[in-house]
């Protein structure tokens, strides 16, 4: 067990500014063989349950076994055992006690080639879960379980845990396992019996953690099968055991049949976990009869079997009334599962949640690159306890093509109050990659195969505009168009969406269908090749590239309002002068670095503006002014020095 301080340095004149968590690191595998069908156990020595945490990260990280891969997609699955006895030369015995992941294993023919196919023999996937509900159980010395489902060599795992102290979003009291196996469709109605639960009083909260996935020849493929939960007979939740994005999973591309859409699971990927809140169906101080159940309609599968977990999980009150969360930064990023959107120069794409028990319906997103003026986006919603949304945010300048400036994201003014209850989860920062360069002037060399009609692409710059696009192509066609292009950023997508539903989202070349091969490259004019793209890539395919050097503000024909802050650098006061398009109600919030509210003050029906600010509480640093008018937030970078 390590722990360490992560601090986040802001370097701007003589000024810095720090932000820090306390983290500790536990690992239970480490570069674990998963060779064969079994359990493969792993203690863990974990806090000692002195500390509270707001969040407990566990990161699954899977690879080739160091006896190849295998060609057959596994259940593989991460556990927390517990202690139940001894045997009969006084060992103590494990048995299952909490299921934490569920993740299916790529179809490993390419993983373990030389790279010519898409990946070199080292490649590694992670699983990142959110396992800060079971923080009562990981405590101590735990013994873990890494489970294998496969019948052949294999894959390998290694756990990593990351505890991030703070307060919880609502304390966890109990977790208990109410279904868990593995059976056959025909015999569940046998073995998932109603079960009779008590709520003790100080249960406020509930929820249910559903994690299943569908297997066979019928049980995998087939879609419109559903769980249900009910309450004393009583329907609370319906859901479809299926997944229709498997032709977008970031793992790509793989071998065997890994573009087909599954039940609730896609090789190479998590099986779905979902969370049902039960908080305003439960009735504490008494027993509840819950049901679960898993059926079709007048269906009488062959061969068709469900693994299973269900978990009821008792809460305290929410701690927060009002906490707005930067859940992810999806792009730009570096992360593995995020594979599919980055490297990008264009949108930066978040996730934010609602964690406090008020519902979110507004807040303002700032985010930019360190040190430099910032970018602002009004989001409005409706997100309850829990909820998250992915938020596409207007495209940004890129300040530098070779030093990596930290790119950051932090959520501000939730439900228009100047902050919320717990600042510390308002904002992340995100590692990226640069996009290439590509010449102002090339040629895409697109061959379609025996299914043209499935088959598209489309060139568009930074604002969506559509440069260029082409459908409606004839089979077994080499078609060449040239392009000429302007300084900015660009995004180039292949599509393999059209045609028959059931037969399309398997690319430009599939071994397992009958569509012929195509494929898609780009060459200098004059010149040769510079991008071959993969063509076995499933449902599409995304390049983000740039010509020259750009400037967002340039290529922006849309008007904006004048705002000046002067003098800046500022000393001892600050002036702020703006003139909007029209008038209207405005407020205006000066922030630190680290979202602390500094100055805020509200007009109404105003249009023209001067404001002078006495600077008096202002350390040296670097801060942040927003106005948010009706419609619109627009933010300076304001800094300090005395």
């Amino acid at each position: 067990m390590i722990k360490y301080f992560f601090s986040f340095f802001f370097f701007l004149f003589s000024f810095i500014s720090f932000s820090q968590e306390d983290t500790t690191f536990v690992q239970a595998h480490n570069y674990v063989d998963l060779d064969w069908n079994g359990n493969y156990d792993a203690w863990a020595v974990f806090p000692d349950g002195s500390d509270s945490y707001r969040k407990i990260l566990m990161h699954y990280d899977m690879r080739c076994s160091s006896s190849g891969c295998s060609g057959w997609d596994y259940t593989t699955k991460i556990i927390i055992l517990k202690e139940n006895g001894v045997d009969d030369d006084g060992n103590s015995v494990f048995i299952n006690d909490q299921t934490l992941a569920n993740v299916v294993t790529p179809y490993g023919t390419y993983m373990q080639g030389n790279g010519t196919e898409g990946f070199s023999p080292n490649w590694v996937q992670r699983y990142t879960y959110d396992v800060t509900d079971f923080a009562h159980l990981l405590v101590d010395s735990v013994k873990m379980r890494a489970f294998y489902g496969g019948w052949s060599t294999g894959f390998n795992v290694t756990l990593n845990f990351e505890f991030i102290e703070g307060t919880p979003p609502r304390n966890v009291l109990n977790v208990q396992n109410l279904w868990s196996g593995s059976n056959a469709y025909a015999s569940m109605s046998d073995v998932l019996q109603d079960t009779l639960v008590f709520i003790p009083e100080e249960a406020k909260n509930s929820t249910m953690r559903v994690t299943i996935s569908g297997h066979g020849q019928d049980g995998e493929f087939t879609p419109g099968v559903n769980y249900y939960l009910q309450l004393d007979d009583e329907d609370l939740y319906t859901q479809e055991i299926w997944r229709d994005d498997c032709g977008e999973v970031a793992l790509y591309p793989q071998g065997g049949t890994w573009v087909y859409d599954r039940a609730n699971w896609c090789p190479g990927d998590k099986a779905t976990t979902r969370k049902h809140e039960l908080t305003s169906f439960l009735e504490t101080g008494q027993n509840n009869l819950l049901d679960f159940d898993i059926s079709k309609s007048n269906w009488n599968p062959a061969e068709a079997s469900y693994i299973y977990d269900v978990q009821l999980i008792t809460y305290e009150e929410p701690n927060f009334n009002l906490d707005a969360v930067i859940q992810d930064i999806i792009a730009p990023s570096t992360k593995q599962e995020h594979f599919r959107f980055n490297p990008t120069c264009s949108n930066p794409i978040v996730k934010i949640k609602n964690q406090g028990s008020e519902n979110l319906n507004s807040a303002s997103i700032v985010y930019g690159f360190e040190g430099y003026d910032a970018n602002t986006y009004l989001w409005e919603g409706d997100l309850a306890f829990g909820e998250t949304e992915i938020v596409n945010l207007p495209p940004i300048n890129w300040y530098s093509w070779s030093e990596n400036l930290p790119f950051y994201a932090r959520i501000n003014m939730p439900n228009g109050q100047l902050e919320d209850d717990y600042a510390i989860n308002d904002m992340l920062y995100s590692d990226y990659e640069f996009v290439d360069e590509y010449p102002s002037t090339f040629a895409i060399w697109f061959k379609t195969n025996d299914v043209p009609n499935e088959s598209s692409y489309e060139l568009s710059d930074n604002q969506g505009n559509l440069v260029f696009s082409k459908t409606g192509m004839s089979a077994n066609t080499l078609y060449k168009d040239t392009v000429q292009l302007d300084p900015g950023c660009y995004k180039f997508q292949i599509l393999d969406t059209g045609g028959n539903q059931y037969n399309n989202e398997d690319g430009l070349t599939w071994w397992a269908n009958n569509d012929g091969s195509g494929y898609a490259r780009l060459r200098e004019v004059p010149g040769g090749f510079f991008k071959y793209y993969q063509d076995d890539f499933g449902t599409e395919l995304t390049d983000y590239f740039r010509v020259g050097e750009y400037n967002i503000s340039s290529l922006n024909n849309l008007k904006d309002p004048i705002i000046e802050v002067y003098p800046n650098p500022a000393k001892n006061q600050l002036n702020i002068d703006f003139e909007l398009l029209s008038k209207s109600d405005i407020n205006m919030t000066i922030y630190d670095i680290n979202g602390r509210v500094m100055f805020n003050q509200k007009k109404s029906n105003i249009k023209q503006c001067i404001t002078n600010i006495i600077l008096d509480d202002f350390s040296n640093g670097v801060y942040n002014f927003v106005i948010q008018t009706e419609d619109e937030l627009y933010s300076k970078k304001i800094t300090v020095i005395k």
